[in-house]
C-alpha cells in the first residue's frame, strides 16, 4: 500500500514539475504569471504577439563619452563603449520583464537554469536577476535554488545591440529548464528586440539641433544660428536651440539621423532616444553622436562601411508618417531615400534589418548634392490622412516670372538680396566649403525668361519630381488634392567645375541646385504651428517677394506659418538650406508595435 502511495507520489511530482517562463507576449507593459494572457503566442513566431525587449545602448552619466574625450578611440571602439558593453547592469528602466510562474511542490534538492540556447543569439543578449535592491548578471551555468523557483524568478532581458543587416536580426529565445531529482522540465519565450525608428513630422518637436560652426572661417554660422535660434524662440519651445560644437561641419542634418527604440510598460511606451551617425565613416563630424549626444537615456548607432559620398548624407533620408494603403497598414509611417541611378545608399540595408519603416527609393540623381530633402516633404493637415506633400515646383517658379514681366517688372534682378552691412562684399569666402552659388541669380527677369536653356532646364526638373511623386501616390495612395506646390527655380551645376561629391547616374544630364534657396527645404516644427524656412530673396515687387508670398499662402493652407532665415551665405551658397543646416529632436512616446 505505502509502495503504491510512493508510485502515486512520484507520478503527481512529475505531474505538477512545469517549468513556466514568461515575457509581456501581449504587450501591455506587464508580464502576467496568475492568467494566461501572456501564454497564447510566446513560442512560435508572430509579429503581433512576440515580446519586446530593448538595446540598452546608452550612456549613463557619459561614462563611454567621457573616455573617448581623454582619448579618441577608432570608430568601432567608439561605439563599442555603452551601458551594455559589459555585464554591469547601469540602466534597468531599459530591461524588459521576464518571470517564472512560482514552483509550490518542487522539493528543495530542485535547481533551475536560465538560458539562451542559441549559440548565435548569445552575444547580444543580457539576462540578470533582482536580488534585493540589485540585479545580478546571470552566467550561463547559474543554477537557481529551490527557494528561489518557488517564490518565482524576478529577471530582466536587454540586448547589446540593434538588429543588424547581415547579423542578429534582433531575435532570442530564452529557455527555463527546472530539475527535481529525475525530472526536468524546460520551457522557452520568444523576444525580438525592438527596431531602430526614425521621426516623422506628425511628431512633435522638442528640440532643434544646429551648428556653432568656427566664427573665424565662417562669420555667417554665426549670423544664422542667432537668427534660427530668435526663430525657434517665439515658437514657445522649452528647450533652448543646442549647438554641435566638435566639428566646423555645418550639415547638422547630414551627419545625424535622430531615432528612438521603445517597449511597452506598465505606464506607457518606455523610450530611449537613439542618434544614427550617417553611413559614412571618415565624416569627423559623424563621431559627435558618441562623443556628445549620447547620454543617460540617449543611444547611439553607426552602420560602418560607408563612403563620404553625399548619396549617404541623412538630408538624403525623410520619413512619411503613419498610413495605410491597399490593404496594408504602416503604423511608423515608411522611409524614403534617394537613389543615384544603379548607386544606393550604404544605410539603406540597415533600415531595412529593422523591419519597420519598408523604406522606398526615389530618384534623386538629377540634384547635384541629391537629397530628398530638396525638392519633397511630409507636412501635418487636417485631413483624414492627417499628413500632406509639399513638393518643389519649377513650372511655378517660371510662371511667377512670366506674371511679373507681364505685369511690367521684367528689369527686376531674380535676387533680391543685398549684402550684409556687417561683411561686404563677403559672399561666398568660407574656407571650409567650396563655394556654389548660382550665377542665374543676378539675372533679370527678362533675362532668365529669355535663357532657354534655364527655362528647358527646369521643365526637365519638373518632369524628374513628378516621376517622384508618381512612386509615392503608388506606394501611399495619396492624390493630387493632398499634394501642394512650392515655387522653386533650379539651375544647372558645370559638374567639370565643382568637387566630386559622389558616384553619379551615368545616364543622367542634369546636376542641379536651387537658384533661389529653396523654400522646402527647412524645419517643420510640428507642435507648434511654425515652419521655418530659408529666405528665397526672390524679385522683390511692390514691397514684397513675391516667391516669398507664394509659398506663404501654400505653407498657410496646411495650417503652418512660415518663418524665414537668411541662409545665403552660410549654406545656399554651399548647395544646402536651412535644413541641412539643422536637426530636430522630437516626441517618441508612440506605441509602434499597437495595431
Amino acid at each position: 500500500m505505502h509502495f503504491m502511495l510512493a508510485i502515486f507520489g512520484i507520478v503527481a511530482t512529475a505531474v505538477a514539475l512545469k517549468a513556466d517562463i514568461r515575457a509581456d507576449t501581449n504587450r501591455d507593459g506587464i508580464v502576467d504569471i496568475a492568467g494566461e494572457t501572456d501564454v497564447h503566442g510566446k513560442e512560435p513566431w508572430a509579429n503581433d504577439r512576440v515580446a519586446i525587449f530593448l538595446a540598452n545602448i546608452g550612456d549613463t552619466n557619459c561614462r563611454c563619452s567621457e573616455q573617448a574625450s581623454r582619448t579618441p578611440p577608432s570608430n568601432e571602439a567608439l561605439a563599442a563603449c555603452n551601458d551594455a558593453s559589459d555585464n554591469v547592469q547601469r540602466a534597468p528602466h531599459y530591461m524588459a520583464p521576464l518571470r517564472t510562474v512560482p514552483l509550490k511542490n518542487i522539493t528543495n534538492s530542485a535547481v533551475g537554469f536560465v538560458s539562451i540556447p542559441n549559440p548565435k543569439q548569445r552575444p547580444f543578449v543580457r539576462i540578470f536577476h533582482q536580488r534585493a535592491d540589485r540585479w545580478a548578471f546571470v552566467q550561463t551555468n547559474y543554477s537557481f535554488s529551490a527557494e528561489e523557483l518557488k517564490g518565482g524568478l524576478v529577471l530582466g532581458i536587454d540586448a547589446r545591440d540593434t538588429r543588424r543587416p547581415g547579423g542578429w536580426d534582433g531575435r532570442v529565445t530564452v529557455r527555463f529548464t527546472v530539475q527535481d531529482c529525475d525530472q526536468v522540465s524546460t520551457d522557452e519565450v520568444m523576444l525580438r528586440v525592438a527596431p531602430i525608428l526614425t521621426h516623422h513630422h506628425l511628431q512633435h518637436v522638442q528640440q532643434v539641433l544646429s551648428v556653432r560652426g568656427n566664427d573665424t572661417l565662417s562669420p555667417w554660422q554665426k549670423l544664422f544660428t542667432e537668427s534660427l535660434s530668435a526663430a525657434v524662440e517665439t515658437t514657445g519651445l522649452t528647450q533652448a536651440l543646442r549647438l554641435f560644437h566638435g566639428s566646423d561641419d555645418i550639415w547638422a542634418q547630414d551627419f545625424v539621423e535622430p531615432g528612438y527604440t521603445s517597449m511597452p510598460g506598465p505606464d506607457g511606451p518606455i523610450s530611449l532616444r537613439i542618434m544614427v551617425r550617417s553611413g559614412q565613416d571618415s565624416r569627423v563630424a559623424g563621431r559627435q553622436v558618441f562623443e556628445h549626444l549620447r547620454n543617460t537615456g540617449v543611444g547611439a548607432v553607426q552602420q560602418l562601411g560607408g563612403a563620404r559620398d553625399e548619396i549617404n548624407s541623412m538630408g538624403n533620408l525623410e520619413c512619411i508618417p503613419p498610413y495605410a494603403h491597399n490593404g496594408t497598414r504602416y503604423p511608423n509611417g515608411r522611409i524614403i531615400m534617394g537613389r543615384h541611378g544603379p548607386y544606393l545608399p550604404h544605410m539603406l540595408d540597415f533600415f531595412r534589418a529593422q523591419s519597420a519603416q519598408d523604406p522606398i527609393l526615389l530618384d534623386t540623381s538629377w540634384l547635384w548634392v541629391g537629397h530628398v530633402d530638396e525638392f519633397v516633404q511630409f507636412l501635418p493637415a487636417k485631413t483624414e490622412r492627417g499628413w500632406a506633400i509639399m513638393v518643389a515646383d519649377p513650372e511655378a517658379g517660371i510662371n511667377i516670372l512670366r506674371e511679373t514681366k507681364a505685369a511690367g517688372h521684367g528689369a527686376t534682378r531674380l535676387n533680391s538680396r543685398k549684402p550684409d552691412p556687417q561683411f561686404p562684399g563677403a559672399n561666398c569666402t568660407s574656407a571650409m566649403y567650396s563655394c556654389v552659388a548660382m550665377p542665374v541669380s543676378n539675372l533679370t527677369i527678362d533675362q532668365a525668361l529669355s535663357n532657354e536653356e534655364l527655362i528647358a532646364t527646369n521643365m526637365k526638373c519638373k518632369m524628374r519630381i513628378e516621376a517622384n511623386i508618381n512612386i509615392l501616390k503608388e506606394a501611399t495612395g495619396i492624390t493630387d488634392a493632398e499634394i501642394s506646390r512650392t515655387p522653386a527655380l533650379f539651375d544647372q551645376f558645370d559638374v567639370k567645375k565643382l568637387p566630386w561629391i559622389g558616384p553619379r547616374d551615368p545616364n543622367e544630364k542634369l546636376s542641379v541646385g536651387a537658384a533661389w534657396p529653396g523654400v522646402i527645404n527647412g524645419i517643420v516644427l510640428t507642435g507648434y504651428g511654425t515652419y521655418v524656412a530659408p529666405n528665397p530673396w526672390g524679385p522683390f515687387i511692390n514691397g514684397a517677394d513675391v516667391v516669398a508670398e507664394a509659398a506663404k499662402k501654400e505653407y498657410a493652407k496646411l495650417g503652418l506659418n512660415v518663418t524665414f532665415a537668411d541662409d545665403w551665405n552660410s549654406h545656399h551658397n554651399y548647395g544646402g538650406e536651412v535644413h541641412c543646416g539643422t536637426n530636430t529632436v522630437r516626441q517618441m512616446d508612440q506605441p509602434w508595435w499597437s495595431t
